[in-house]
């Protein structure tokens, strides 16, 4: 590619367009079905019925799990496009493809147009990252507005343009608005350890940045928000969120999902592949080079991301998200020194290669664990060009080629990401067990107890109410055609009517829960 072309105005813009058809790929050909898209999504569709932009419900009960920003965009959303698959995901493929937009604008800005390629190349190559902006979920926009907060401080202490600290709160303050006090606390780590390591923590640095009139700025555009929902549930809201859902999840695990220090490791290493097996080459590298003040401040942005969250008590996969522009960063110092730099690859490309050569075989045996996805265990072979371009990658590094190594190890993966979308999750999305049964509950009355698929809500897009075991008799009484949605594990426990049965039972896809329909016996 011509660095004419990749110094132009209108690069980055094509980058988007990219991004844009990469994150959106066959957005509204599989069910909106993992448990925090539906609650997410259903609470939007919910708050746009009601037209009510402050109080979240989810089944018609509040949530109080996120702040409303992502709800926001998907009720904006679903005016212009309808209520469906494609417009609840819609922002979240747009703000991927901005997240992508200002990294390789801030890093053409304060490394080169190389560098600044090979990071969003390390990015589009990441099937995770593709996969979370796939997604009807608060992430998109945290790490967007996270990212874009963080290149700003560094434009900031760089440049000191006026604008540039204003943009630098007002992205801090609508990262609070997607996802709470996170959007606060971890750039502010960032932005003191580097000042620190820097050597630029002083007075003039300090009121350069002028704090006051930048938490004038956050406070303007989050608070008025926070303040409403706590009025208009008593504070209910606000005690949840707060203690629960920050305080809780970092101090404890919640929902399962927890482990030891370094899951949050194999999380990044997951998340960032192929790329991530150089990390360690990536991180010696920058290590050496840290007098470079954009190298540095990437290293520690990515440092104090991982850290932070290997402490938490609760770990997930998106939560680490947020470090991958920096990560890439780091990779795209590191290859673009090639060849001229000595170093030992040859560990990275040979783990590359095993798992080119393992891919299709694992996947096929990693579904047959799955009872209902065992009989579809055929759509891993859709892999298999991606598999033969890592093989591919190990050869072009034998032959000394090391950066066609690179180039054809990432597109493999972004055609990973392609096959996943186009053809492997519609195939299985067939067999999840809320679209098989849907057509089961129309013109039903439905009812739920203990526990329940949440996709049901938003298909449905009604209130479905629970009800307790000791109500079962009088429900079915009263409505002999009703149903009643539940897992086998709670059902289990509790002696139905003699006059029902089980009609309907599927394995939930990727999740231990097994839905079971109730139905009078015909």
């Amino acid at each position: 590619m011509s660095e004419k072309l990749i110094r132009s105005k209108y690069f980055p813009f094509l980058l988007f367009v990219f991004a844009l058809f990469l994150y959106s790929a066959n957005n509204g050909r599989f069910s909106i079905y993992i448990l925090d898209e539906a609650k997410n999504t259903e609470c939007a569709r919910e708050m746009l019925e009601r037209g009510d932009g402050v109080v979240p419900t989810f089944n018609y009960n509040l949530r109080t799990d996120k702040p409303p920003l992502h709800y926001y965009f998907m009720m904006a959303s679903f005016k212009l496009f309808g209520i469906n698959e494609w417009a609840a995901r819609f922002f979240s493929a747009v703000f991927g493809a901005l997240t992508i937009f200002i990294t390789f604008w801030y890093t053409r800005r304060f490394a080169n147009p190389g560098i600044a390629l090979w990071t969003v190349f390390a990015l589009l190559a990441s099937v995770h990252l593709c996969i979370q902006f796939h997604l009807a979920v608060p992430d998109p926009y945290l790490t967007f507005f996270f990212t874009w907060s963080l290149f700003l401080f560094y434009a900031v202490v760089s440049d000191r343009r006026t604008y540039e600290i204003i943009w630098l709160y007002v992205a801090i303050g609508l990262g609070t608005l997607a996802k709470g006090p996170v959007a606060i606390v971890l750039p502010g780590l960032v932005f003191l350890f580097f000042l620190i390591f820097s050597k630029q923590m002083n007075g003039a640095v300090i009121r350069s940045l002028k704090p006051f009139w930048g938490a004038v700025i956050v406070l303007a555009i989050a608070l008025p928000w926070y303040l409403l929902v706590g009025f208009e549930t008593e504070g209910e809201w606000t005690r949840s969120f707060f203690l629960k859902h920050n305080v809780g999840r970092f101090l404890g695990e919640m929902e399962g999902h927890g482990g030891v220090f370094l899951v949050t490791f194999g999380y990044v290493l997951a998340g960032m592949f192929p790329f991530s097996l150089f990390l360690v080459q990536a991180f010696r590298n920058a290590a050496k080079d840290r007098h470079n003040h954009f190298v540095l401040f990437s290293a520690i942005t990515a440092s104090v991301i991982i850290l932070f969250f290997s402490f938490s008590g609760t770990k997930l996969p998106n939560y680490t998200v947020p470090s991958y522009p920096f990560l890439a960063i780091l990779l795209a110092v590191y290859f673009s020194k090639f060849p001229e730099l000595k170093t030992n690859i040859k560990p990275s490309f040979i783990s590359l290669l095993v798992i080119g050569v393992m891919l299709v075989p694992a996947l096929i045996a990693g579904l047959q664990f799955d009872p209902v996805l065992k009989n579809e265990s055929w759509v891993a072979w859709y892999f298999l060009p991606a598999s033969l371009g890592l093989v591919c990658g190990f050869y072009f590094f034998v032959q000394k080629k090391n950066k066609t190594a690179l180039l054809v190890s990432g597109g493999s993966t972004m055609l990973i990401s392609l096959l996943l979308f186009f053809f492997v999750f519609p195939r299985i999305d067939a067999q999840n067990p809320v679209r098989k049964s849907l057509p089961l509950l129309e013109g039903k009355e439905v009812r739920y107890f203990q526990k329940f698929n949440p996709a049901y809500s938003f298909y449905l897009k009604k209130h479905v109410p629970e009800i307790t075991a000791d109500e079962l008799e009088g429900f079915f009484e009263k409505h002999p055609d009703g149903i009643l949605i539940s897992v086998k594990r709670k059902l289990e426990e509790i002696r139905l009517p003699d006059h029902t049965e089980v009609f309907f039972s599927s394995h939930d896809l990727f999740e231990s829960p097994t839905t079971q329909l109730v139905r009078v016996k015909e």
